[in-house]
């Protein structure tokens, strides 16, 4: 029996990171007390924290929450059962003890005294409705159970705790437990749409709710009383959590680093050439991770010239990861060759399984080829878009580049909701695991499923399903290296470079990026 938030040996860890989530790695028997809360007493706190983020949420129902900004505010308005610290290790939230005897079944302990956001009782049965709610297909939210998968979910209230048996085994199901579209609903959020979709008091479990909203402009994020059970994390910071958060929507990252350095923002995301600046003036707390993998995908339903494997193979000859890399992050990022950076467990790491870039080649097969490109400003304000246009110019293309802000992005591009043929695709993998990216590359379409880009690939579907029908190490990276490679010999994906993410925050807080992934509500005001 592991206990909550112990530290593991070195080998242990990497065992951990390997194995992708595995039983012998995450499953143990775990426990805290019931008043863990992550050392700031269970208060409100004093004070406010400015923070910002890069575009208008789509939506704050967390299930269906696909953006940047979705997640970052899901995270503050509902709790997830369990957290994923440093190491890959699992420690509470709303849980106090779990058990994972396989990947096929798995069993949580609530924590006493939880309530929602206007104080209703939190039982297991609300839980258990909520997960519920997440596995459902018409629900249309990330995979977290396994893309078709029959999920029995149960809450005993006398006891306080909820099961979870899956027909297919999911040996990421605690990794998957953690994201923030795991985020626990409350019965009032699920009766009330327009409440769930706004992050209003009662719809969620977090410590904080939204008390007023400017929709494009700024989000009031106000705490309530009587809340004990955040992730107790290993290094979190001493210090109040703050009583509001007073987030704003800004798109430049330069805008960002300006209010950085007047003094009018606490905390933000850079990945373009203004972290530079901002190291230069010795005030800020900042810390670089590889999040964002970056890749191009395409629109490969009929009628799209991406359903034809030779287009996708020419742009692809178009296309220099090692040039994007210099472009795009200064040669500060990582050339990927896989739709993961090698720092991902089981990510495959060989130039020669992807498509040489051929220059010569791509004009035989693009010259004239009419190309909708869509793309997101929201990383280093949309260079590797340009990057894009221009490669496949140079390679005869007619390219209508739509260099959107990433609300719009999300909606057209993930929510397959706009006229798109080609798009740079930045992966924000807050699980630093394979499943994050793949998860979106099979199953139905949007608003049914995640397949964003039509993706259908038998051999990678069935090396996905291998992959997480095993808890053995060995054999998990074995599957999981044939869906790469039938997803790369099909040039389903084009990978370029995993772009660096600087979290940056003023002295006056301090917040912990577990496993590299920002989590807000670590956030504390230092004394």
């Amino acid at each position: 029996m592991a206990r909550s938030g112990t530290k593991r040996p070195a080998a242990r860890v990497a065992a951990i990171a390997v194995a992708l989530g595995t039983v012998a790695a995450s499953a143990a028997c775990t426990t805290g007390s019931d008043s863990a809360s992550g050392g700031d007493g269970g208060g409100k706190g004093g004070g406010a924290v400015s923070y910002q983020i890069a575009s208008d949420p789509t939506t704050l129902d967390p299930a269906k929450g696909t953006i940047a900004a979705d997640l970052q505010l899901d995270r503050l308005l509902y709790d997830t059962l369990v957290a994923r610290d440093d190491g890959g290790e699992i420690v509470g939230r709303l849980a106090k003890s779990w058990e994972m005897p396989d990947a096929k079944n798995a069993s949580f302990t609530l924590n006493s005294g939880v309530t929602c956001t206007d104080g209703t009782k939190v039982t297991a049965t609300t839980v258990a409705e909520s997960l519920k709610r997440l596995a459902d297909p018409k629900t249309g939210a990330a995979t977290v159970f396994g893309a078709g998968n029959k999920v029995d979910i149960k809450g005993d209230d006398a006891s306080g705790k909820v099961t979870i048996k899956l027909q297919n085994p999911w040996s990421d199901l605690l990794y998957g437990l953690s994201l923030p579209q795991s985020g626990i609903v409350c019965e009032k959020g699920i009766k009330d749409e327009k409440l769930l979709k706004s992050g209003g008091k009662g719809a969620g479990t977090g410590r904080y709710y939204v008390s007023d909203a400017k929709s494009g402009s700024s989000y009031t994020l106000t705490a309530r009383d009587k809340y004990t059970w955040a992730a107790k994390y290993a290094k979190q910071p001493e210090g109040e959590a703050p009583e509001r958060f007073d987030v704003s929507v800004t798109q430049a990252e330069s805008t960002m680093a300006n209010k950085m350095m007047e003094g009018s923002l606490d905390y933000t995301g850079i990945t373009g050439p203004d972290i530079a600046r901002l190291a230069a003036a010795k005030k800020f707390n900042i810390e670089k991770a590889p999040l964002v993998r970056m890749m191009v995908a395409f629109n490969e339903r009929k009628g799209h010239p991406g359903a034809d494997p030779a287009f996708r193979k020419a742009v692809a000859q178009a296309l220099d990861a090692k040039s994007f890399n210099q472009s795009v992050t200064k040669g500060t990022g990582t050339v990927m060759h896989s739709i993961a950076d090698k720092t991902v467990p089981c990510a495959l790491d060989d130039p020669k399984l992807t498509t040489k870039a051929d220059p010569k080649a791509a004009k035989a097969g693009l010259a004239g080829k009419k190309i909708k490109l869509v793309g997101t400003n929201a990383v280093a304000g949309g260079a590797g878009n340009e990057f894009v246009q221009a490669s496949l110019k140079a390679a005869g293309a007619k390219v209508e580049l739509k260099n959107a802000d990433n609300a719009t992005w999300g909606n057209e591009v993930l929510g397959n909701k706009g006229d798109w043929d080609v798009t740079v695709f930045p992966n924000l993998n807050v699980t630093n695991l394979l499943t994050s990216p793949a998860g979106l590359m099979l199953g139905e379409d949007p608003p049914k499923g995640r397949n964003f880009a039509g993706i259908d690939n038998a051999g990678f579907a069935k090396g996905f399903g291998g992959a997480m029908a095993t808890t053995e190490e060995g054999a998990k990276c074995k599957a999981w290296g044939a869906a790469q490679k039938s997803l790369l010999k099909e040039n389903d994906v084009v990978p370029l470079a995993a772009v660096a993410i600087n979290y940056v925050t003023s002295k006056r807080i301090a917040a912990i990026n577990p496993d590299g992934v920002h989590d807000a509500t670590s956030i504390r005001l230092v004394k």
